[in-house]
């Protein structure tokens, strides 16, 4: 092969390789906006002049790859501190059936694209909670028949429309959320985190809500910032904002010092946001 042959090869392997990456980089899981991605991509069988027999060859196989990449996500997406949807899946049949079903049923997210070289690249979307094939269904499946418990009572009580509780005034305009601003510590995303308070009581867990509005709502969003939408499109416009002094359970549960805790169920014995799942992490 001559030089010029040779440049021509390469810069059409890099051209390629330079579209997965890009495209490769939206893959994954969107925990601010609830979704899974998996990407597929692959071309027809070598040979085929038909273009439309080809594309279809391509689609095939590209939706081949996307479903073994969401099956191998899914399997990874942790669950809690110490399971991930895998884990449950080798515990619980019902598990692994819903995630079968999860994927058989499958539905293209968007129209698949086409490149020159007849690759077929396309993206496979999962929920990750509502009440429609989401993986939330799947995941509190174990979950499903332990009786409610209710929130903890604070050590402090209100005494007022306005309460100061170390530093943070629960005040007469009603709370519509909760942040938990974890930055500069590692938190981990799971479908069911803890949140504790710095005495190793939880605040907030699976087994304080009412399991429809788990599977509906998902128990928190993951965001990078405090001004990020996802924030206000969860938590609301006027959430009341606490920061973590730990995370604990392999990086997963966020812990709040006992005052903080106080002053959050004492707003949510008035306003009830922890109720409807209106909890966001800041990492």
């Amino acid at each position: 092969m001559n030089t010029r042959k040779k440049v021509i090869v390469i810069m059409t392997m890099l051209a390629f390789i330079v579209s997965v990456t890009v495209f490769a980089a939206e893959s994954g899981i969107d925990w601010s906006n609830g979704t899974l991605r998996a990407v597929g991509m692959a071309a027809g069988k070598s040979g085929e002049t038909r273009v439309n027999l080809a594309r279809a060859q391509a689609r095939r196989a590209a939706r081949m790859d996307a479903l073994r990449n969401l099956a191998e996500q899914m399997g990874g997406v942790r669950v809690t501190s110490e399971s991930s949807m895998k884990d449950l899946a080798l515990v619980y049949d019902d598990v692994r059936t819903g995630m079968e079903a999860i994927i058989k049923n499958m539905q293209e997210a968007g129209e698949p694209k086409f490149y020159d070289d007849g690759v077929c690249e396309l993206v496979l979307e999962v929920p990750l909670w509502g009440a429609n094939s989401s993986l939330a269904e799947v995941a509190f499946l174990p979950f499903k028949d332990e009786a409610k418990v209710a929130f903890p009572q604070p050590s402090t009580t209100s005494t007022g429309e306005n309460t100061a509780v170390a530093g943070a005034t629960i005040n007469d305009k009603p709370y519509t959320g909760l942040v938990i601003d974890c930055s500069g510590m590692v938190l981990h995303s799971v479908m069911s985190p803890v949140i504790k308070n710095d005495n190793g009581q939880s605040i907030y867990g699976h087994q304080n809500l009412d399991y429809d509005k788990v599977i509906e709502f998902g128990m928190a969003s993951y965001v990078s910032s405090v001004n990020d939408r996802a924030v206000t499109k969860r938590a609301g416009n006027n959430p009341i904002v606490v920061k973590a002094v730990d995370v604990e359970n392999h990086n997963v549960n966020p812990v709040v010092a006992v005052s903080d805790a106080d002053a959050i169920l004492i707003a949510n014995q008035r306003d009830h946001f922890l109720d409807t799942c209106a909890v966001v992490f800041v990492r």
